[in-house]
């Protein structure tokens, strides 16, 4: 294929079927080995119409991610804020319109820096209780071994084998209700480390709406990614 409108890698491995991967940087293609390349540019040629809009959305996304810049709009559990920026002693306040950020310096990624600092702060006041909170009222308390927290680029949390339950501080932008719905997720891989019919019927039993929540995040998710 050639002349395409976007930017395409081929990984080869020693997997059976070829899956396109659209990311920011361009389009990737998973094909096994010794996979023909006219089969690989037939394959891709099919796809074009679903990679463009892929592509598309992709650009829409990234124009409406968080913009740590004065005057521009910021959610913090739920609600929308106009951030301010000024110098002076690094703190990060919020009042019933604006949220403001005073950094020692106005540089991006400083501002950034303190601003996640800021959100672990809070996850570790308001959200860690309430991990400890619903576990109790589902009867897991005792499976909980640890909560965590640790920024990551593509989750919002994780459970491991071990019973420690990792979040991204970066959730506490979202509302409250989406918190918690991610906070019972995690408690459900304590019985269920997949994602199978048992797993979801058990999330829906302890948070029968969490379909809205799973909607905010694919709408909104990529709004607070910073």
């Amino acid at each position: 294929m050639q002349h395409q409108p976007f930017k395409l890698t081929i990984t080869r491995s020693k997997r059976k079927t070829l899956v396109i991967y659209v990311r920011d940087d361009g389009v990737e293609v998973r094909a096994p080995l010794k996979a023909p390349q006219n089969w690989i540019d037939e394959f891709v040629e099919l796809k074009s119409p679903w990679i463009l809009k892929k592509l598309k959305l992709q650009k829409q996304k990234n124009s409406e991610r968080l913009k740590l810049e004065e005057g521009e709009p910021i959610l913090f559990c739920g609600k929308e804020y106009r951030l301010s920026l000024s110098l002076g002693k690094n703190q990060v306040n919020v009042d019933s319109e604006n949220l403001y950020i005073q950094v020692r310096q106005l540089e991006e990624d400083y501002i950034k820096k303190q601003f996640q600092q800021w959100l672990l702060q809070q996850a570790k006041k308001d959200f860690e209780p309430r991990v400890w909170q619903i576990a109790s009222v589902m009867e897991v308390e005792s499976k909980v071994n640890a909560v965590r927290f640790r920024k990551t680029k593509t989750k919002w949390g994780h459970c491991t084998a071990k019973g420690v339950l990792q979040f991204n501080p970066l959730l506490m932008m979202a509302p409250v209700p989406v918190q918690d719905y991610l906070i019972i997720h995690e408690l459900c891989h304590l019985q269920y480390m997949n994602h199978s019919n048992h797993f979801w019927r058990l999330v829906e039993a302890n948070c029968p709406d969490y379909r809205e929540s799973e909607q905010w995040l694919k709408e909104h998710g990529h709004k607070v990614w910073c």
